[in-house]
């Protein structure tokens, strides 16, 4: 039996949300074999218990071997939350194991003696907080590195005491810290420089001689070598061995990117086809003070050929300039033309992978026998505060870009911006929600706005489930004519992120296109399932979409695949 697209559609839906509700409730059920427990139980503590990982031919003396073992887990775990008395006891009943808590009653602190004062704030136990041992170490961990982030880097503690006392159910912290002396940097020795000048990676790191060995000022200088595109990593060390009374020398040792690099990416959509992309760069020229790099992509709507020469600005090594140059077709349904542009940039690197960059670009379009030749100013913000591993388990990502172009061969000038991000955020083990928004606005300060500075929506950056810059009335060419205002939205839910073959994902997009300011504007909306697979490559996703809003025009659903880049 052949199924239709549609019955395909909703037939993958309902085995992704399928999968996702077993493993939801297969989670809650071994939850539930914990019976009494004060506090909700983690996935991670359950991920620690062998019982629960046995199969079912296990024989009954193994299972009760492993649960009384997993019940010393589960004291273990209670007690560092603070439930200092907790007893735990295994049963086995039918084969299955059970484990039953007596929590007793939930310690708090007292008192909190720190000598001397710290230098700086730190947030520390205050009397009546429960007495957690995740808590207390890291209490004392962020006490210590206070004095090392000011610079007196052989701080330590001669005294970490905790008193409990049983009648009370209170407990005492008494923390003494010897700071030693503050430590000013002596010199500088880069080593592991082989292919630029140890000189390059000195002023990347920002650190001079005299300055105090802060190890917060180390700790920059370390992420501004490793952000720099011509070092893989690098390590700063001070040498406390060759320190000579407060002054000390600093090492910094570093890993050089090769020379040269070649990159390249793959993915495929039902709008676009399969999209290839390539990019080459080369770190050669000038002992690695001039960079040229070359790129290319090619797919059903879109190609073209690029590139890119720059150079660092110094004394400041965070900035550089450049020059870019463009050349690219679109061919989507909403527009359809042939693009040359370029010009000069300057960029500045303000902080980890966060970036501002001016720039004025020149751009010569062809669309529908028309000529449109244009020069602006333009200036972009990056913005990447994510975390986690292979897949983010916190932060956030943004960027915004505003633009002039002022039409030289005609009469027309207009104001373009957009605006988009994204959130990652954990509220369990088991689940990664990531919303996202995006806005786009063209003020005509003269003539009307063509279509290449017009606001367009549909796709995988905007709303899956609707074809490429396809939302908005068609025109007579039967192309969308986009508008002059657009705002979308959407939400995507990772179901155990931290699985080692497949994370399910279910998700949901809305957008909104307005013709003119004022103009009443439909809705659109979608939905869809898919899985973010881990690969030797990188992760590779792979989604589902389907428009909820379908029009004439739609497809019944969109299919997705990239590799790397999965959000």
């Amino acid at each position: 039996m052949r199924l239709s697209s549609p019955r395909l559609s909703s037939l993958c839906v309902l085995l992704l949300a399928a999968a996702l509700l077993f493993s939801s409730n297969a989670f809650a059920n071994d939850a539930r074999r914990i019976i009494g427990s004060p506090v909700g139980v983690p996935e991670s503590l359950l991920k620690k218990m062998d019982t629960l990982q046995l199969k079912s031919t296990a024989g009954p003396a193994l299972v009760r071997y492993m649960a009384a073992q997993d019940a010393s887990v589960i004291r273990s775990w209670l007690r560092s939350e603070g439930y200092l008395d907790a007893e735990v006891t295994s049963v086995v009943e039918e084969g299955e194991a059970r484990w039953r808590v007596q929590a007793g009653e939930l310690w708090r602190v007292r008192h909190v003696e720190v000598l001397p004062a710290p230098v700086a704030k730190v947030a520390l136990p205050e009397s009546g907080d429960p007495f957690r041992s995740q808590d207390y170490d890291k209490a004392k961990t962020a006490l210590r590195w206070a004095w090392r982030d000011a610079g007196y880097l052989r701080a330590d503690y001669i005294n970490a005491v905790v008193v409990p006392d049983r009648e009370s159910r209170l407990v005492d912290i008494s923390w003494q810290i010897k700071p030693g002396p503050l430590f000013y940097i002596s010199e500088l020795r880069v080593e592991g420089a082989r292919q630029y000048d140890p000189e390059l990676a000195l002023k990347i790191s920002r650190l001079r001689p005299g300055q105090v060995a802060a190890q917060h000022f180390l700790q920059d200088a370390m992420q501004h070598i490793s952000d720099d595109s011509r070092y893989l990593h690098a390590m700063v060390v001070p040498q406390l061995s060759e320190a000579e009374g407060q002054h000390v020398p600093i090492r910094i040792s570093v890993t050089e990117a090769p020379w040269r690099k070649l990159t390249g990416d793959v993915g495929y959509s039902t709008d676009s086809g399969f999209a290839l992309a390539a990019a080459w760069v080369d770190r050669s020229l000038y002992q690695g003070n001039i960079e040229y790099s070359l790129r290319a992509e090619a797919s059903r709507t879109s190609s073209g050929l690029g590139a890119t020469i720059t150079r660092p600005v110094w004394p400041a090594a965070d900035q550089r300039v450049g020059f870019n140059a463009d050349y690219s077709r679109v061919d989507t349904d909403g527009r359809r033309y042939d693009a040359i542009s370029g010009g000069p940039f300057w960029q500045w690197d303000f902080g980890f992978k966060d970036y501002l960059r001016l720039s004025v670009q020149a751009e010569n379009v062809r669309e529908a026998g028309i000529s449109l030749l244009t020069l602006g100013p333009r200036a972009d913000f990056h913005f990447a505060h994510e975390h986690g591993g292979y897949l983010p388990e916190r932060g956030w990502r943004l960027d915004a870009g505003a633009g002039l172009p002022l039409r030289v061969n005609s009469q027309g000038l207009w104001v373009t911006v957009d605006v988009s991000g994204r959130y990652f955020y954990r509220p369990a083990d088991w689940l990664l929600l990531s919303p996202r928004a995006g806005y786009g606005r063209t003020v005509s300060l003269q003539g009307s706005a063509p279509k290449t500075y017009r606001q367009f929506a549909g796709g995988a950056s905007s709303v899956r489930g609707y074809a490429l810059d396809s939302l908005g009335p068609l025109g007579v060419d039967g192309l969308a004519t986009g508008g002059l205002m657009k705002t979308y939205g959407g939400i995507d839910l990772v179901f155990m992120p931290e699985a080692e073959t497949v994370s399910p994902v279910l998700f949901g997009d809305v957008a909104k296109m307005w013709q003119a300011i004022g103009s009443s504007s439909p809705t659109v909306w979608s939905a869809g399932a898919g899985a973010i697979i881990r690969t030797p490559a990188g992760p590779l996703r792979i989604d589902l979409a389907v428009p909820l809003k379908r029009r004439t025009q739609d497809r019944r659903f969109q299919f997705y695949i990239t590799l790397g880049e999965v959000f």
